[in-house]
């Protein structure tokens, strides 16, 4: 018979209303650490929000509808086998009745803790569904290209978020058409009930295609970032390599941004405070940072009238395109400085636990840190040690070996959740193993950490592999709106998929009818979320296509297909031990010195770190930019001489004539136990053109005096 627990047991409202109190903290908890309230648009917090919250919560909500299935199950497999039993379903709990039991049949189900009625549950998803279904085929596009327009009126806004996602709304608009006729010709349903099976299903196609080429790549890095970690000596250099390369970045940035602020210096000088063009020149001025909008001039350095003394070619037009640059240029600069301060961060801290790991006192010092006069000064440099230097290798290289399995799980799961005769999902396993024995604790508790552990891989390659460096999340409030719509439209199209793949997984879902359906629990989520059976072919090719597709990532991920083709054609990637990844990694190594003698000077001087410290700030003099735009160029140069395939074009032509060797810089680095760098760029020349020896000219230089202080600091 069916055995309920007595009045211990957490009513079904109340873990609702857990479950919905823990997704909206963890929500605004994110939200306040990457946005800020107080400056971005009221629109991206309440969607960002919005759109946060129901992910969670469907990452909380699967696991109940899960469990609630199986024992809904019980209860109908009760209803068949025992006469007189009646169910009743009313609010959250349900409540049965047995008026007749043989003395010879034993059933017995076990009510999970959680337990909610499928009525109630269908309702929550259709609302969560329908929600997301809204925000990420319409209201984020839309937000995100008005946020993204570069005009001054609303109105223009709003035509430009039109025009942008007019394609998009077109072509789903011929797709659904195609697919409406399909059922009218072929299923011969006419009825508008089938409308929204339709939409959903085609969104959950869409969704699971995107998918697997992400699942397929994080199922495999997020493991293998975690063994990477594991290995400071490989992390170090990985940092020395991204380094280099995101300073040429950070150099371009600067530029363009420099550029921009020129421009726009001159127009604001000659738009004066009565002007009427000059309040769209003070929103203009309003996108640039904080630090650099104090060199704009308002238009009140002279107090006269002015009328029409203004630039004949100056429009409103013309302020819009200017204002796009901006965006643009501040856009880019502000990225830069992020990824370097972040990645600077974690070389400095790299290269501190390398050389404390030498030391006999263990306690861990950093010289780039300011001093803390506090009672946990005494024993927290000690925890740190142990910690960097012992633990966190070990705890990184266990986690690793665990979610390796866990992928490797997925991936078999994945693989055969297709194959309808026989049982191999490693998942469906455990939950239908579970279910017997009533652990539905255990069913849940899986549940929650597949679909996190799914969500993690997906959300983590997108925000890996960083589009244009324009979409990142940054913490300390410094993820600008349009990152956050992004991540709002990434995560409202991919948490429903996630979810309708883990069931899947775990065979709760079938993909054709069986005779043994009946066995097979009915969650709330497949009757609300679409109905396969209306578009055959998406059973019979796509849904078995679709655990090939992942395979097919997860092997090119393994073997860093990508990355070698991509190193192929001349965008370097790191790979291994090469001599060209090498090149990078001295150039980085050299950049972190000089960052830190940087912070060290400014934390003997200021007695802190320079946190605030702009890296364009530092690229600011012409000559050191226009030094660096010089060795920039070298590396260009040098990086399309060693791509594979023009080593083979330099061996061809180099059987018909020799080439000339390169002007070459030396550099010479002196003082570096006072911080203070001595910078020669000398081109190579023969005796013959100077009229001096290289004996004679090397104890010339070698004997000529040392520069001043910290005027090489910058190079």
């Amino acid at each position: 018979m069916a055995r309920e627990e007595g009045d211990s047991r957490i009513s079904a409202p109340i873990i609702l209303f857990i479950e919905f109190s823990v997704a909206l903290v963890l929500a605004l908890y994110l939200l306040h650490k990457y946005g800020n309230f107080r400056k971005q648009n009221p629109f991206v917090t309440v969607t960002t929000l919005l759109v946060w919250f129901l992910c969670f919560v469907s990452i909380f909500l699967l696991p109940v509808d899960v469990s609630s299935a199986f024992y809904q199950l019980c209860l109908d497999n009760v209803v068949d086998n025992v006469s007189g039993n009646t169910f009743n379903c009313s609010d959250f709990v349900c409540s049965h009745s047995v008026s007749s039991l043989p003395t010879n049949h034993c059933y017995t189900c076990y009510q999970p803790y959680s337990f909610i009625c499928p009525l109630p549950l269908e309702i929550l998803w259709y609302i969560i569904y329908w929600l997301l279904f809204v925000l990420s085929w319409i209201i984020l596009p839309l937000g995100q290209s008005y946020v993204l327009a570069s005009y001054f009126s609303v109105g223009k806004k709003i035509v430009r978020a039109l025009v942008e996602n007019a394609i998009l709304y077109i072509t789903l608009l011929l797709i659904f058409v195609a697919l409406f006729v399909y059922l009218i010709v072929v299923k011969h349903l006419i009825a508008f009930n089938n409308l929204p099976w339709l939409l959903a299903t085609a969104s959950n196609t869409w969704g699971l295609l995107i998918l697997a080429l992400l699942l397929g790549y994080g199922l495999v890095e997020v493991p293998r970032t975690l063994f990477n970690a594991s290995r400071r000596g490989y992390t170090l250099k990985h940092c020395y390599f991204k380094a280099a390369k995101l300073y040429m970045d950070m150099a371009d940035a600067d530029d363009k941004l420099k550029e921009v602020t020129d421009r726009v210096k001159k127009v604001s000088q000659s738009l004066k405070y009565n002007d009427p063009l000059r309040k769209y020149m003070d929103v203009i001025i309003g996108k640039f940072p904080e630090e650099l909008q104090a060199e704009f001039s308002t238009g009140r350095d002279d107090y006269e009238d002015f009328q029409g003394n203004t630039e004949d070619m100056l429009t409103k037009s013309s302020l819009e395109t200017l204002l796009k640059k901006a965006i643009k240029a501040t856009r880019l600069s502000k990225a830069s400085r992020i990824h370097w301060l972040a990645l600077t961060d974690q070389a400095l801290d790299l290269e501190d636990t390398d050389l404390n790991a030498t030391s006999q006192e263990k306690c861990f010092k950093s010289s780039v840190r300011p001093p803390k006069d506090s009672w946990t000064n005494k024993f927290l440099p000690h925890l740190e040690w142990y910690w960097k230097l012992w633990f966190r290798p070990w705890v990184y290289f266990v986690l690793a070996i665990l979610l390796a399995f866990l992928s490797l799980s997925i991936v078999w799961s994945e693989a055969t959740f297709s194959i309808q005769q026989q049982n191999l999902s490693v998942f469906a396993r455990l939950v239908y193993a579970s279910h017997k024995f009533g652990n539905y604790i255990s069913v849940e508790a899986l549940s929650i950490a597949v679909v996190a552990y799914l969500s993690i891989c997906a959300y983590f390659t997108v925000f890996r592999i960083r589009i244009f460096n324009l979409y990142y999340l940054a913490p300390n409030h410094s993820t600008d709106e349009y990152s956050l719509l992004f991540s709002a439209l990434l995560f409202s199209r991919l948490a429903l998929p996630i979810c309708l793949n883990y069931l899947y997984m775990i065979r709760v879902v079938r993909l054709v009818s069986h005779d043994d359906d009946d066995e097979v629990p009915k969650t709330a989520f497949a009757f609300a979320t679409g109905n396969t059976d209306l578009i055959p072919w998406l059973t019979s090719y796509f849904y078995i296509y679709y655990p090939a597709l992942v395979i097919l990532v997860c092997v090119a991920t393994l073997f860093s297909v990508g990355s070698r083709l991509a190193s192929l054609c001349g965008y370097q990637k790191f790979i291994g031990e090469d001599d060209f990844s090498a090149d990078y990694i001295d150039e980085g190594r050299m950049l972190m010195k000089r960052e830190r003698r940087i912070r060290e000077r400014h934390l003997r001087d200021n007695g802190r770190t320079p946190r605030s410290q702009l890296p364009f700030d530092i690229l600011k003099e012409s000559r050191t930019s226009s030094l660096y735009a010089q060795r920039r160029a070298e590396r260009t140069n040098k990086d399309e001489e060693h791509t594979p395939l023009s080593k083979f074009i330099s061996k061809a032509r180099s059987l018909a004539s020799k080439t000339k060797s390169a002007t070459a810089a030396r550099y010479t680095v002196r003082g570096a136990d006072d911080f203070d760098d001595a910078v020669e760029l000398l081109p190579t020349s023969s005796s013959e053109d100077t009229g001096f020896s290289s004996h004679r000219t090397n104890s010339r230089l070698s004997s000529r005096n040392e520069p001043p202080k910290d005027i090489f600091d910058d190079i």
